[in-house]
């Protein structure tokens, strides 16, 4: 009778969905139900006679020391989490409730996989992280940097690459590439291009994991799409610490937060497109005139502050409207783009150009040593707008009037500072007609 309630037990614990766990106190496993096998991939035979904690994920033994510890010494546990190692590498979460009983010296622990609801929870947090990643970061690989950082932590991601722009038609940019271990080299431009070159099919990017030799031994990059509202728009690479690949689970969870980082970034994106249609000129992709504003009011404040000079040059192409009424206004637009990039060499790489509106530009100069280089810079812009600009009607050539304004010697506040320039540039301008006729 005493041995059927024994088998009838030990079928009744073979049937649970949950696993159960007899551990002596040396911490080697005495017994343990069918369930391992579901759980953890091993059968009761391969289990028994081995230390519990030698099944236990690294990073979560002392915490489960710490647990057993407590259970021998008489408390009963309920709902102490931990990880464990399946047999095929990946990680299962386990939720324990536990007791000792003394007449035998064992402790019976009941493991529940809660690995399900734990990849839920990581989805969720991934999101929230990201989201505030958006919020927080100043530039794309900013972004990028945040969201390695929160990859890394989330499933063990030292290395990451994002390239954007992947179409065979444009090629790609590689906006983030940084790997944790300076021992591992990161993928190659060559590398990546191939990589996009097959990625011809949506699934295949997301199911295949691509293989890269670097640093003397074989690291596994599993390349995933980013997809935005329009369709793909980059791709993210990553590698796992162990270098064999990341768990069927674990890439579910890995696409699930590419697909965050892929509007993610679209967002950041179309964010910093907005940015930079507010304050740049459409046409010729100077500053505009509210960031220009913005600029000269700092850079006053800052020459007021360091007792330095600046210039301001203002810059107005002669007879620009003849050429729109000649020509039309797409020769009328390549010449301000050709003025644009030419007063563009000419600055220095702390100067600011600027278009203002119409034929109009500026020119602002910080640190000057003498109010004669202002002059140097006019005659340096002059010299460079003597080559005609070629265009689909005829070869234009370039006239320009410069009005030159000083800090603090013609003026020391910014508004009468533009106006004693305009008023020397309109100077130039009628001694230019003058001339004409």
């Amino acid at each position: 009778m005493v041995q059927s309630i024994r088998s009838l037990s030990a079928n009744i614990a073979d049937l649970l969905l949950d696993v159960v766990f007899l551990v002596d106190r040396r911490g080697i496993i005495v017994d343990v139900s069918a369930g391992c096998e579901r759980m953890l991939g091993y059968r009761p035979t391969e289990l028994i006679g081995q230390y519990m904690l030698d099944f236990v994920v690294p990073e979560d033994r002392a915490i489960t020391c710490m647990e057993s510890a407590r259970v021998q010494a008489g408390q009963e546990r309920v709902g102490f989490e931990n990880r464990y190692l399946h047999k095929d590498g990946r990680r299962v979460d386990v939720m324990w409730s536990a007791r000792y009983i003394a007449d035998h010296g064992l402790r019976l622990g009941v493991g529940r996989d809660i690995s399900a609801r734990k990849r839920a929870e990581r989805r969720q947090a991934a999101t929230y992280a990201i989201s505030e990643a958006v919020y927080h970061a100043g530039d794309l690989a900013g972004l990028c940097g945040e969201i390695h950082a929160i990859l890394d932590r989330l499933v063990g991601a030292p290395g990451m690459v994002v390239v954007s722009d992947p179409t065979p038609q444009h090629g790609f940019k590689i906006i983030y590439q940084r790997d944790h271990d300076p021992k591992t080299r990161l993928p190659s431009r060559a590398c990546l291009a191939r990589w996009r070159a097959t990625a011809t099919a949506p699934d295949s990017v997301a199911s295949d994991a691509v293989r890269h030799v670097g640093g003397g031994r074989l690291n596994t990059w599993l390349m995933i799409d980013l997809g935005g509202p329009a369709g793909t728009i980059g791709a993210l690479l990553l590698r796992d610490h162990a270098g064999t690949g990341y768990s069927p689970a674990d890439r579910g969870l890995l696409h699930f937060v590419a697909a965050q980082v892929g509007l993610a970034l679209e967002r950041k994106r179309l964010h910093d497109d907005l940015m930079r249609s507010a304050c740049h000129d459409e046409l010729t992709g100077l500053p505009n005139r509210r960031l220009f504003f913005d600029r000269i009011r700092t850079a006053v404040a800052r020459a007021r502050r360091c007792h330095s000079r600046l210039g301001l040059l203002y810059v107005d192409v002669n007879d620009f409207k003849q050429v729109n009424d000649c020509y039309g206004h797409a020769a009328g637009d390549a010449l301000l783009r050709e003025v644009a990039a030419r007063l563009v060499e000419c600055a220095r790489e702390s100067d600011t150009v600027a278009r203002l509106g119409g034929d109009e530009f500026v020119l602002l100069l910080e640190d000057l040593h003498a109010p004669e280089d202002a002059e140097h810079c006019a005659d340096k812009i002059r010299a460079a707008l003597v080559r005609p600009v070629p265009t689909q009607c005829a070869p234009l050539h370039i006239g320009v009037s410069i009005g030159i304004g000083l800090f603090p010697d013609h003026a020391d506040q910014v508004e009468t500072l533009l106006m004693h320039a305009d008023a020397h540039m309109y100077t130039r301008k009628r001694a230019h007609k003058c001339g004409e006729s």
